[in-house]
């Protein structure tokens, strides 16, 4: 039960922490200047652990400022997990002109992967504006907002399912303009083009948002989402939920942030954000309880030097709506037929 309720808190924790920046008024408003100099290698080898170690001061989180530093080429950012040795890199490595909009190529390295997303960053501010404003909501009183939508699986699935959210998911996409990735030795790419106004027609169809509705509850259930939820809603009185400015190790070099945690008699969650850092703002999360640690905390970190492993024009680019329209057709073929009662 104890693993469960660890569980569902991570969640609950990087799900509104996954991208953003320090609060723009913490503390006596002395924060972060969003910035760095000069670049950084490799991590002096001891993590922080996110406590700051001074405890921290409390502090009103009033707004939140989900934009990182501007996008350049040569900024990355290297992630790690426990004492594994495997990372993640991500990394700017150029910039195209797609749809009269200058994007950025952002490629995400493992030891056996490398892809790469061409990404409108104009495009991508304007879609987080809105998760900024939703947490928001959740930071103002947490216990309360998780009691009024996550309750069960028809007030998760409302919110992840309402019009708001819809419109939300769909600016994302539309930031995202191509998929860039290596396949049996050639670079192939996917045209994301049409894809987000597909979406968005698909989406505004009561057909589509009563099946949404009715799968997601469906699909949620019978992973045993609602035991993990009820779990959470029982023990909210238990829960603390704090703000904190506080001061972090991030791989050799120390920086300001903010750190929310979630405490609960059986273990804790943390995640430390900083400006400081290129493309992502996470430093440092962790998850501690039954007898286990696991923790998520940057390797290295720069502003310049980051290598394009997929360099040059792809092999060959195909138009991701080519794919969707024709498994659309085939859907409207089958439902045709099940409508004549042809099996």
């Amino acid at each position: 039960m104890s693993r469960l309720l660890l569980i569902a808190m991570m969640i609950i924790g990087l799900a509104f922490f996954g991208c953003g920046e320090q609060a723009e008024e913490v503390g006596n408003g002395d924060g972060a200047d969003g910035g760095s100099t000069g670049d950084v290698t490799e991590d002096g080898g001891e993590h922080a652990g996110g406590t700051g170690g001074d405890g921290g001061e409390r502090v009103a989180v009033q707004g939140f400022d989900f934009e990182t530093a501007d996008l350049e080429v040569g900024q990355w950012i290297e992630f790690g997990a426990d004492n594994l040795p495997q990372t993640v890199k991500i990394s700017v490595v150029g910039t195209e002109m797609n749809q009269g909009t200058e994007c950025y190529w952002i490629q995400i390295s493992t030891a056996d992967f490398v892809g790469q997303v061409l990404v409108d960053a104009e495009g991508l501010e304007t879609a987080m504006a809105d998760y900024e404003d939703q947490f928001g909501e959740f930071a103002a009183d947490p216990a309360a907002y998780i009691r009024e939508n996550m309750s069960d699986a028809t007030g998760m699935a409302n919110m992840f399912g309402n019009e708001e959210s819809m419109s939300m998911a769909i600016e994302f996409v539309r930031a995202l303009r191509m998929v860039k990735f290596e396949q049996q030795g050639m670079v192939m790419a996917v045209d994301l083009a049409g894809v987000a106004d597909w979406l968005e027609d698909m989406m505004q169809d009561p057909a589509f948002q009563d099946q949404f509705q009715q799968g997601f509850a469906q699909g949620f259930n019978a992973e045993g989402g609602q035991e993990g939820l009820d779990t959470i809603i029982s023990e909210l009185d238990n829960i603390d939920f704090t703000f904190e400015e506080t001061e972090v190790d991030v791989a050799g070099d120390n920086m300001r942030g903010l750190e929310f945690g979630i405490a609960h008699p059986e273990g804790s969650v943390s995640v430390v954000l900083t400006s400081e850092l290129p493309i992502l703002p996470l430093a440092y999360a962790e998850i501690s309880g039954d007898g286990e640690n696991h923790y998520v905390e940057v390797r290295g970190y720069g502003f310049s030097g980051a290598q394009d492993l997929l360099p040059g024009a792809p092999a060959q680019t195909i138009q991701a709506m080519m794919f969707l329209q024709g498994m659309e057709q085939q859907m409207g073929a089958m439902g045709a037929q099940q409508g004549r009662g042809i099996n």
